[in-house]
């Protein structure tokens, strides 16, 4: 095998991206999930420590969004490289 080839099996990368966008709508459900959960908690709590619970749900929130979103920014970044490097196949072949 020559080493400066790349060798791809482009049904194997799209199962990937398939598996990249199922995992980051589910990281994206779990965060709407904890959100409204919250949402709901806050709306039954008071007290001393209402605004310091809050506080320590965004901390948890907010990452779990970013997740979500980087996993499916890379589902789309192997997309995108995927169909560029058919394409660049496709020309070299003809």
């Amino acid at each position: 095998m020559d080493p400066n080839t790349i060798t791809y099996i482009p049904g194997s990368v799209e199962d990937a991206h398939g598996h990249l966008q199922a995992a980051s709508a589910a990281l994206a459900q779990c965060q709407s999930d904890l959100v409204n959960i919250n949402s709901l908690l806050a709306s039954v709590m008071s007290g001393q420590f209402h605004t310091a619970y809050q506080e320590s749900m965004l901390q948890i929130e907010r990452p779990l969004q970013h997740l979500a979103e980087t996993v499916g920014i890379h589902g789309q970044v192997l997309t995108s490289i995927t169909g560029d490097i058919m394409a660049l196949d496709s020309s070299l072949a003809t």
